[in-house]
């Protein structure tokens, strides 16, 4: 090997392991168990009276798939309410719970996977990942069409 390689290696080795005993728990710095344990403490109020805009405004992105990679209208349609595969969303006729805001923040986290009415089932969080804060934002969503 080129000596030329060998100096350009070794810096390169050297830096690779030292990154490679930086991960792990015991490594891990006062500000990312902080941030972590933040994140794992977000508090979800299902209270209507506290649906923001900026709630409804991220819960409108996801549930037309601007953001994430969920899209909640394609099985209940895009304005929530001529879906071909789920129920309508901005009716008052609700299948799978009372209509509330606490009723349709469980029914996307738990999902519906014996539906009343249509074949498909929906899988917990529409089958994406979901944080608390956004699943309560597409709960704020919803609540926010069919409650006019």
């Amino acid at each position: 090997m080129p000596a030329y390689t060998t100096r350009r290696l070794v810096p390169l080795v050297g830096l690779l392991c030292l990154l490679a005993s930086c991960g792990g728990k015991e490594g891990d710095s006062d500000d990312s168990r902080e941030h972590e344990e933040r994140v794992e403490k977000v508090e979800v109020s299902t209270d209507p009276a506290k649906i923001t805009p900026a709630m409804i405004a991220l819960g409108d992105s996801l549930f037309h798939g601007k953001i994430g990679a969920s899209s909640c209208q394609a099985c209940h349609g895009v304005g929530g309410n001529n879906g071909t595969a789920a129920p309508s969303l901005t009716d008052a006729e609700w299948l799978h719970s009372d209509g509330s805001l606490d009723g349709i923040y469980r029914t996307i986290k738990t999902g519906v996977m014996a539906p009343k009415k249509f074949s498909s089932v929906m899988p917990p969080y529409g089958g994406f990942v979901l944080t608390d804060e956004k699943t309560i934002a597409v709960a704020s969503y919803v609540y926010s069409i069919s409650h006019k």
